[in-house]
């Protein structure tokens, strides 16, 4: 028996749900085709297939739904502009690019800045300490000269060495606490989210601790990136970043260790919320949500003068809770779960509150909080 052999064209065919056989010049009929002949696209195989290929990735697991919205609009702005020169096509390609190694690109910058921070901190760590030990030297030589009784001069070594190894043990307080931190926003860091997620997940599983977690996202922040610089994005991640603790601070209390404000990444922030405040967890984002909705965003030149006001800046939030539902991955679960919430906020109209309500099957269900 002779083996049929699928040509690209054919499988392209078969992908598209054509009903044409042959090859394909995506000049003929079929019902994506069509579709396509509707919407202006050019019956040549580059624009056709750049089009398939950007619908396609909805279906890609491995990127996020930020990602996927992203692609979507992109593949609408397309669709509706009509320009279909090179000028446009190679635009096009340039802005998929981005999109896709968006998430990766800052991870990177969000590691080199934490690795530059430590390495300034562990240099004028080490340049105090040199002092220090100069310091110890000294009082060592000093107490030894002094022709004082023996008890004298080892009760004067032992102050000596005690009031070094206290700051020594200060300083590692201090490097701990630094690698918890984002030096952009004042707020933890991944590091410090996953740890203290992983614990809140222990707690919940063995003494029925209840968790929640919100994922919150501001809002078109490339745009607002593309538009006013980078400079003022940074301000903008800090600005957030303080209505956060404010909001915590005032529903929660400030210094609770059952709440942690994380930045998650480039412009994504959360909230661990574990035991008796769970229960504040949409009131908590939504208050965030309002905050944020109702902040004069002001833009100020290096010499702190105010060059611009009135801008808003919106936040759109997922809340989600721990599922006994769940058989594993329970971190995973939770945070996929709230991110879910957040899309479907963003998908919403952005500005608003998400709650993830699990469906039956596996079907995910949402209800907008608030607004």
């Amino acid at each position: 028996m002779n083996k049929k052999i699928l040509k690209p064209e054919d499988a392209a065919d078969a992908a598209t749900g054509c009903v044409r056989t042959g090859g394909c010049d995506f000049s003929a009929d079929g019902r994506m085709c069509e579709a396509l002949d509707r919407v202006g696209v050019p019956k040549d195989a580059k624009w056709r297939t750049l089009i398939l290929y950007m619908r396609g990735l909805q279906e890609y697991t491995y990127l996020t739904g930020e990602q996927k919205v992203q692609v979507q609009q992109l593949l609408v702005e397309v669709l509706q502009n009509r320009d279909f020169s090179e000028e446009s096509y190679q635009h096009i390609l340039e802005r998929d690019r981005q999109i896709l190694v968006a998430p990766y690109e800052q991870r990177l910058n969000r590691a080199m800045q934490e690795t530059a921070s430590l390495a300034e901190e562990f240099r004028n760590l080490m340049l105090r300490r040199k002092g220090e030990v100069e310091h110890l030297e000294t009082a060592s030589i000093d107490a030894v000269v002094s022709g004082k009784e023996p008890e004298e001069v080892v009760a004067m070594l032992k102050k000596t060495f005690h009031d070094v190894i206290n700051v020594m043990e200060r300083d590692a307080a201090a490097m701990t606490e630094l690698t918890q931190r984002d030096p952009l926003s004042g707020l933890h860091n991944r590091r410090a989210f996953d740890e203290f997620l992983q614990d809140s997940v222990t707690m919940w599983r063995k003494k029925d601790v209840p968790l929640a977690l919100i994922m919150l996202d501001i809002d078109n922040f490339k745009n607002f990136n593309d538009e006013f610089g980078h400079r003022i994005g940074d301000q903008a991640i800090r600005t957030v970043a303080k209505i956060l603790q404010d909001a915590v601070s005032t529903l929660v209390g400030k210094r609770d260790t059952d709440v942690l404000v994380a930045r998650y990444g480039g412009e994504e922030f959360s909230i661990i919320l574990r035991g008796q405040f769970v229960v504040k967890a949409e009131e908590l984002a939504e208050a965030a949500r309002t905050s944020m909705e109702a902040f004069n965003f002001v833009i100020r030149n290096n010499d702190g003068e105010v060059v611009r006001s009135g801008i808003r800046i919106t936040l759109s939030a997922g809340v989600a809770y721990a599922s006994k539902a769940w058989r594993g991955a329970f971190e995973d679960n939770l945070i996929d779960s709230a991110d879910s919430a957040l899309y479907e906020a963003k998908r919403q109209g952005r500005n608003l509150v998400c709650k993830y309500l699990e469906g039956k099957e596996g079907e995910d269900r949402f209800e907008i909080i608030g607004s």
